[in-house]
């Protein structure tokens, strides 16, 4: 466990806002990478400044005309690159493009990332529950599942996002926990049906929910022409219809008392004696934060069965040691993994513009979407 123990010290010690304190009480001079529009990359460029931090670069696109009649330095990525010292700090918008390009070009620099959400709630909530994390630690089965495991936690904790270390596979698919060929696979959040394809595509038998109505068409028509099962509703811990809100990303719409939808939800237990379905090989959940209900629901399946397992552990602070409690306290013999994915178009179109792929190529960057979330737990 020595590197569990590091890891409370490096999370103690490089928390966001211990750093963000020091950079501002220090002046210490950062710089701040953007590939946005020039004019929008200036304006948050001296809001930045107006919070209190000492901007002393502006790194933008090599193909963008730097302004002129500017208080601080504005330059070209790769100038930046070869002609600057490397700043101890580089600040972004984000996880994704503009955090990959600043480690791509900055190796040696901090990369924070300013939307990194709550970071001193992560930060408490992790400390508030050392024995927990302990124990999931302590359960998973690989290595590399323990590097994803601190990687994930420091990242959210630092806001740097160079912690992260992603998987080379596709979404869900996570060496020894793949269903076989044949294999009876539900889908719990279809979304726009990719996922499920990729199952399908694999030799499985698909069954998807997808309670939001706008995704269900779209993933209906994935599953007609791929012959593939679509239900309209969701999968919860009891029957009964519930409130709904669809969302412009269509990855997180979810149940919500406030939603102005109303949605079906049924049991993944009740589904499988209803339909007689004569096994789940695998169940993959990716529900908005209900996983955990989901799992009461299906908790018969899950004993009879004890299919492979791949849920999405990162909607809620908790998700990693109730979720994997919960499945142990139902067939303790499960063995875990835990895998940090990027998305790819394959994965979420809805994430992809016309140009994103050919954006990021000209970047040097990989035709993938990260972030600090989509941190899946396996269990078998």
């Amino acid at each position: 466990m020595k590197n569990f123990v590091k890891l409370i010290q490096q999370a103690h010690a490089e928390r966001f806002s211990v750093v963000m304190n020091r950079i501002k009480s220090q002046q210490i001079p950062v710089a701040f990478l953007s590939v946005a529009p020039i004019a929008q990359a200036v304006v948050t460029a001296n809001s930045l400044r107006d919070q209190g931090l000492n901007i002393s670069l502006l790194i933008v696109a090599d193909n963008t005309p730097p302004p002129a009649d500017l208080d601080f330095n504005v330059v070209h990525m790769t100038d930046a690159a070869k002609f600057y010292p490397q700043p101890e700090y580089v600040f972004v918008f984000t996880a994704d493009s503009d955090a990959r390009l600043a480690i791509k070009y900055f190796p040696a620099s901090k990369v924070l990332s300013l939307y990194a959400g709550d970071t001193d709630n992560t930060y408490e909530t992790f400390m508030a529950h050392l024995d927990d994390l302990r124990e999931v630690y302590a359960s998973l089965t690989d290595e590399e599942s323990k590097k994803v495991f601190r990687g994930y936690w420091l990242a959210n904790i630092t806001a740097q996002s160079k912690h992260l270390v992603f998987a080379n596979t596709p979404h869900y698919i996570c060496a020894g926990f793949i269903p076989a060929a044949g294999a009876v696979v539900v889908d719990g959040g279809l979304c726009d049906g990719g996922t499920a394809l990729r199952f399908k595509q694999m030799g499985c038998e698909v069954y998807g929910f997808e309670p939001d109505h706008a995704n269900y068409e779209i993933s209906r028509k994935v599953g007609a022409e791929n012959n593939f099962v679509v239900e309209n509703f969701g999968l919860g811990s009891y029957k009964h219809e519930t409130n709904f809100t669809h969302c412009e990303n269509p990855g997180a719409s979810r149940v919500d008392i406030n939603g102005t939808e109303t949605v079906k939800i049924t049991t993944l237990d009740s589904y499988v004696r209803e339909k007689n379905l004569p096994r789940v090989d695998f169940l993959k959940l990716d529900v908005e934060g209900a996983e955990l209900d989901v799992l009461r629901g299906a908790a018969t399946t899950i004993a009879r069965f004890k299919p492979i397992l791949a849920l999405s552990a990162y909607h809620k602070l908790d998700d990693l040691w109730t979720l994997m409690n919960f499945v142990k306290s139902i067939r303790p013999d499960y063995e875990f993994a835990l895998r940090q994915f990027a998305i790819s178009r394959e994965d979420g179109a809805y994430h992809f513009g016309d140009d994103t792929e050919k954006n990021l190529d000209m970047m040097g960057l990989r035709p993938m979407i990260t972030s600090l979330g989509e941190c899946v737990l396996f269990a078998r």
